[in-house]
């Protein structure tokens, strides 16, 4: 029975509140999961931070030189030098530079390598580089854990037409739609998938509604391609071996990065000892010079013999202005190793140059050999590395099986035209299905199982080569003692000869 004109026009000021008020509750609810979104992005950022160092945390114990603190990102402090003491008086040997070495803070090799951690560029980027791929291994694991989603759609409309010459129809309506649902991938590839859809519309004039529910749950399991447990954790396995080897890539990068930093303290060192070397060299000629010019003007030297001297006065100036600014550029370029200012003033402790020695390793090279093949993490992750195409082999082989999934699925609706939001579970069904694909056409997967025996060939020799370099790395570097030990006894006995000449010449 329909209603009459006089009811109908008493119920269109209720249908119309019944509109707006729905649209306002509509809007609030908008803005609120609009303010929630905006203010979890922090909490976001703090999830995503204790999930990833966990699983590095975790993980260390497996890495030697790594620790939980070496890893942590932290936001870099604000460089305070204030409790360094300041240069005393300027070193004369570097001329007018001394000037910029007065009062400069004084850096000691412990210090640096404190600055060198915390502020140094390159190791806060190596740092990074970890725990990017520790995000990676969160999102692989997420893969493997229930998935939830919620989405919707609320829409109101009004839509007007003429039903005779003066009167006008017009039809308002209301439409929320919404799905709840979850799927979840199981280790033996079976996939569980579950939807809850309601659809909501109203009728605004009248104040009919209609809501249609649904609830639909289907599990697949794959029998044969994409089935078993090695295939569906390929990817999880792949992400948590790649962390195990940045970690140990950090490692590496440690021990390089403190021992270069070393070396660059001391050659910046060096290089302000052979500034000072130079001026001493220039020094004394200027000082023979004078003695040269004096003899000449009682006809004891010759023109030539004094402008040789000089020429040579000429060429000593040049090598010591040269090793200032070879100096300052090696002060500058350990700065921004360091991570400070180019512009902040410096000053190398002197005394670390005596600290310096030259100690047999202890052990003989072959024995160094033997060490370094167990103990270097980077030839534990080339052998690892072989594992890991060992592994994509067996997972290429299953691509190239048939398809054949095995699929159980459950509906249940509401009953048709009604106002009730709840599911009928009466109105169910059940349904089993077996879905197959013959291997007809499997020329990516045939050209992927082929690749995989490339790429361990590829890791076998890379392997090989990876300790072929470490034997002439520590080949080179046992040379390169031994050059060293040369080197330095050498140099001690030139300082002897250095040393009586000079006193030779003062005594002149």
């Amino acid at each position: 029975m329909l209603p009459t004109d006089s009811e109908m026009e008493s119920a269109a000021p209720s249908c119309q509140l019944q509109r707006v008020s729905r649209i306002a509750a509509t809007a609030f609810f908008a803005l609120v999961a609009c303010s929630l979104v905006s203010c979890s992005a922090n909490h976001y950022r703090k999830a995503a931070d204790q999930e990833t160092f966990s699983m590095m945390f975790h993980k260390t114990p497996e890495v030697e030189n790594v620790e939980d603190n070496n890893l942590k990102l932290e936001p870099v402090k604000e460089l305070d030098l204030s409790s360094l003491k300041a240069n005393g008086a300027a070193a004369g040997f570097l001329g007018k530079v001394s000037a910029e070495e007065k009062g400069a803070k004084t850096i000691s090799l412990d210090r640096a390598l404190e600055l060198g951690i915390s502020h140094s560029r390159e190791y806060i980027n190596e740092k990074e580089r970890v725990f990017l791929t520790g995000l990676d291994l969160t999102l692989a694991q997420h893969q493997l854990a229930p998935i939830f989603s919620f989405d919707g759609r609320t829409s109101a409309s009004s839509d007007s037409r003429a039903a005779a010459m003066t009167n006008i129809v017009a039809t308002n309506t209301f439409h929320h739609t919404h799905s709840a649902g979850f799927r979840m991938l199981h280790r033996t590839g079976a996939r569980l998938t579950a939807d809850f859809t309601q659809d909501f519309l109203q009728f605004l004039s009248g104040n009919q509604s209609i809501n249609d529910s649904a609830l639909a749950v289907t599990l697949t399991q794959p029998l044969l391609k994409g089935g078993g447990t090695q295939v569906t954790m390929e990817a999880l396995t792949q992400a948590d071996r790649d962390l195990l080897y940045d970690l140990r890539d950090f490692a590496n990068f440690r021990r390089t990065f403190i021992v270069g930093l070393v070396s660059d303290y001391y050659s910046v060192l060096q290089a302000r000892d052979q500034v000072q070397n130079a001026w001493v060299a220039y020094d004394g000629f200027l000082r023979n010079v004078e003695r040269e010019e004096a003899l000449a003007e009682e006809d004891r030297r010759t023109m030539t013999e004094l402008g040789q001297l000089r020429q040579a006065t000429l060429l000593a100036e040049s090598r010591w202005v040269n090793s200032i600014r070879n100096y300052q550029s090696r002060l500058d370029e350990f700065k921004i190793t360091l991570g400070l200012p180019v512009s902040e003033k410096l000053v190398l402790e002197d005394k670390e140059l005596g600290k310096l020695k030259i100690e047999p390793p202890g052990i003989s090279r072959d024995e160094a050999v033997r060490v370094a093949l167990v103990t270097r993490p980077d030839l534990a992750t080339t052998a690892d590395q072989i594992e890991d195409a060992e592994r994509r082999i067996k997972v290429a082989k299953n691509g190239l099986l048939p398809g054949l999934d095995v699929s159980v699925r459950y509906d249940a609706v509401s009953n048709p035209n009604t106002s009730s939001a709840h599911v009928n579970y009466d109105r169910r069904n059940w349904a089993t299905a077996l879905d197959f694909d013959l291997p007809i056409d499997r020329k990516q997967e045939r050209n992927q199982y082929r690749a995989a025996f490339i790429f361990l060939e590829r890791a076998k020799r890379a392997d090989s080569l990876a300790q072929d370099r470490v034997r002439l790395q520590i080949f080179d570097d046992w040379r390169a003692i031994d050059q060293a030990q040369r080197n330095y006894e050498i140099a001690n006995q030139g300082v002897v000869l250095a040393a009586r000449r000079l006193e030779e010449q003062k005594l002149l």
